[in-house]
């Protein structure tokens, strides 16, 4: 922690005098997020191979950063022409924030979410009947005229794009993704201080990243400076020559591959969930760069989702699926995760008390100089931005006292999400709950109109993404704003707010093109062609079972379980900041038995061995001088996967290789 806290100030001293927020860095990062946006809708959705953007650090972003890094040192080698490393900082700041928005990140979702209601109602699905009557048609492209099959089955020879029926509900989406966007940056706006300089968390998922930027190209090599260095190209030879390797597999079956994409469950007993075995490389790249304590716990606790679900499910509970949590379990789980995300705020209450004082001009000693926009600005951005989204719940025939509580719900789960990525760093992780489950499972579907359980479904698409919306990118960039002078970053949360607007639209509206070009059907994605289908009738489903209670009404013994787990989340917070020595973070609990958490966690585990053998074996010092060979690995992985992208593109158009997945 020490050694973290260092090198944040480092860079901010560095910082100090260098220009970051340039025409030239802005324009950069324009085009490394328009880049990435065509390079992950193109993979996704014609090649399909490997998953652009599931990840909290979006392979399309990596690629194109390290091939715009690659490209502009040998430029600066060949002219002198040479960004600072404040210029790089602002860069990756902006890529992280535009890569929150492709595909999987939002417009995916959103798309289909918009075309499903109509094209797949069916007489036996019963929508028209029970769906059509309760949509917010403002909302949606018009079904008339078969605007909306053609964009699924692609638009017949002569015809043209009917972009009339797709201006003013992308509007009216424009106008509330915005407001989103501006409520979740206030909220990290008002919290970076806090996380950064006050706590020092680790942000495991940045250190890599922004060693790399740290030391771009200074015209005195032909690559970058973080590549001069024997370790580096040894990580580097290792992760790119395996993947490559692979490669010659495409075109000659039976050659033989390296096994690392290779995964089963491995059952320790038939009545507990099983441990899954996978090498996964991505993950292990960022976890090495978590302190030991998370690595520890995080496994620590899945083997506890193992035994303990499994004798829940022995004495008769319903506990788990059987791989992931359900049930009793479920609500263990949403108890710690409530008590860990109260304790975030409970931790910060003297800053956000300064903040307050701040924007209400009361407490000049109060220095906000520094941050993305001023307290005042972030507090009355807040306000607003909750009212917009207030209204446009409403508007939707929501229920305002619960859809007001939503709203609160979404800042809540988002910020928990924020904050376990700021611990761990793992670039795959979901959030442990969802907000809606915060508010309607207290109040049971009886007690929920019809128009609102209709109104939530598309709601889903700004409240209940799985990668906490824009949140985690938002805080990871206010970690990497660290490396921008203090006085450059309120025009630092211009250049993030532009490129934003910039990924959003043309995300939108190239994906809507893609469809009526290629037929929707056939980019055979789960965010376009089947979640919507499936969560609809899920809607469809609940309007007709009215009448289910609160859960802790028709299950008492979940809500027992969920104090259980507030309980227990509460001790392991205080015997953490009681005793120096207590080995298990908070953490590892509140993602204990998700799905995503159970998918890593073997990956987790093998990412704290190494760690700890190296710290173990040759101390602090030989683990930071092994930063660079864990670089050169995943700079190789990184050119590996590009490398089978491009040979995808080249040769195997529409039946692309996965080499990139999560785990």
């Amino acid at each position: 922690m020490a050694l973290d806290a260092q090198n944040i100030q480092t860079e901010a001293d560095d910082a100090s005098f260098q220009p970051a927020v340039t025409l030239r860095a802005v324009g950069l990062g324009l085009f490394l997020v328009v880049a990435l946006d065509l390079l992950a809708i193109l993979v996704r959705y014609i090649l399909h191979a490997p998953l652009m953007t599931y990840s909290h650090i979006p392979m399309a972003m990596l690629i194109i950063l390290m091939i715009l890094m690659i490209g502009l040192a040998i430029v600066a080698k060949m002219t002198g022409w040479v960004l600072s490393k404040g210029e790089w900082h602002a860069i990756l700041a902006m890529g992280l924030v535009g890569a929150a928005l492709p595909c999987f990140g939002l417009t995916g979702y959103l798309i289909g979410y918009i075309t499903a209601p109509y094209y797949f109602a069916t007489e036996e699905n019963q929508w028209a009947e029970h769906l059509h009557p309760l949509l917010p048609n403002w909302l949606l492209p018009s079904h008339e005229g078969n605007a909306v099959a053609w964009f699924y089955e692609g638009l017949p020879s002569g015809a043209e794009i009917p972009w009339d029926v797709w201006i003013l509900p992308l509007f009216w989406w424009t106008t509330v993704v915005a407001a989103a966007f501006l409520m979740l940056a206030c909220v990290a706006t008002v919290l970076r201080k806090q996380w950064v300089q006050n706590e020092r968390l680790v942000f495991p998922a940045m250190a890599p990243l922004i060693d790399m930027v740290s030391e771009p190209g200074d015209g005195e090599g032909w690559l970058p400076e973080f590549t001069r260095n024997r370790l580096f190209w040894i990580g580097f030879a290792i992760a790119f020559g395996v993947l490559a390797w692979n490669c010659i597999n495409y075109f000659v079956p039976g050659f033989p591959r390296f096994p690392i994409y290779r995964s089963r469950w491995y059952w320790i007993d038939w009545q507990m969930p099983p441990i899954r075995g996978y090498f996964g490389i991505f993950t292990i790249l960022f976890s090495y760069f978590a302190s030991l304590d998370v690595l520890f716990s995080i496994w620590f606790f899945d083997l506890l989702f193992i035994f303990e679900g499994g004798q829940l499910t022995k004495w008769g509970y319903k506990a788990t699926t059987p791989y992931y949590r359900t049930g009793v379990y479920y609500w263990q789980t949403v108890g710690a995760f409530v008590v860990f995300v109260g304790s975030t705020f409970w931790v910060a209450r003297k800053h956000l008390r300064d903040v307050l004082m701040k924007a209400l001009g009361r407490d000049p000693t109060v220095d906000d100089s520094e941050e993305l926009m001023s307290y005042r600005a972030a507090c009355i951005g807040l306000l607003a931005s909750i009212a917009y989204l207030f209204i446009w719940l409403t508007q939707m025939n929501f229920d305002p006292m619960k859809g007001f509580l939503y709203i609160l719900a979404v800042i809540f789960v988002y910020t928990g999400m924020a904050k376990i990525l700021a611990d761990t760093g793992m670039p795959f992780a979901s959030k442990p709950i969802g907000a809606w489950s915060l508010v309607a499972s207290f109040y049971g579907r009886r007690n929920i109109s019809l128009s609102t359980l209709a109104a939530f479904r598309f709601s889903v698409l700004i409240t209940e993404n799985f990668k906490g919306l824009f949140l985690p990118a938002l805080a990871h960039a206010g970690r990497v704003s660290e490396g921008v002078p203090g006085n450059q970053r309120r025009r630092l949360m211009g250049a993030l707010g532009l490129v934003f607007m910039v990924s959003l639209l043309f995300n939108m509206f190239f994906t809507v093109w893609l469809g009526y070009d290629q037929g929707a059907y056939n980019f055979n994605s789960w965010e376009i062609t089947r979640a919507a289908e499936r969560h609809f009738q899920s809607t469809v489903d609940a309007i007709k079972k009215p009448d289910e209670p609160p859960f802790y009404e028709e299950h008492p013994e979940q809500a027992v379980f969920l104090g259980i787990g507030g309980l227990l989340m509460a001790g392991l917070i205080y015997m953490r900041y009681r005793f120096v020595w207590w080995p298990l973070h908070p953490v590892g609990l509140a993602i204990s038995g998700s799905y995503l958490a159970r998918r890593t966690s073997f990956t987790t585990f093998l990412a704290w061995l190494i760690k700890f053998v190296i710290i173990k074996v040759g101390g602090p010092t030989v683990y930071r001088k092994s930063r660079p060979l864990f670089i050169g690995l995943l700079v190789g992985y990184i050119l590996g996967v590009a490398l089978s992208v491009g040979i995808d593109i080249i040769w195997f158009p529409e039946r692309g290789h996965w080499v990139h997945r999560y785990g």
